[in-house]
């Protein structure tokens, strides 16, 4: 995979999709405790890397495959599923 270089706070945000596999934008500012203006700098720069989607209206956040497939490279754990512990 060709190197992308992240900011933490866009993994964090990254991996909290991840998780839940779609994210509704306000709920996923609650749960982060970012202001609004600050994830969507970080859902716009995600978006440009092409990293997650977008719905049209802008409210549901899911990861796309490349976002997929950096998340199984940086936390190959992450894809073990669900009650695995």
């Amino acid at each position: 995979m060709r190197a992308i270089t992240l900011p933490e706070d866009y993994a964090i945000v990254l991996q909290q999709v991840d998780e839940i596999g779609e994210e509704d934008f306000t709920a996923l500012a609650e749960s982060l405790r970012y202001d609004r203006k600050r994830l969507a700098h970080i859902v716009q720069a995600l978006r440009n890397k092409g990293l997650i989607s977008v719905t049209r209206r802008g409210s549901w956040i899911r990861l796309s495959t490349k976002g997929r497939q950096l998340i199984a490279y940086l936390w190959p754990e992450s894809r073990m599923g669900p009650s695995m512990a």
